[in-house]
């Protein structure tokens, strides 16, 4: 579920770690 957080936060960020999750949560 964290992961899922994080991804969400990372949509709109662009982080090295975030990005991993963006490329999970994001379309």
């Amino acid at each position: 579920m964290k992961i899922f957080l994080v991804g969400y936060m990372g949509c709109g960020k662009s982080t090295k770690a975030k990005q991993l999750a963006h490329r999970l949560v994001c379309p």
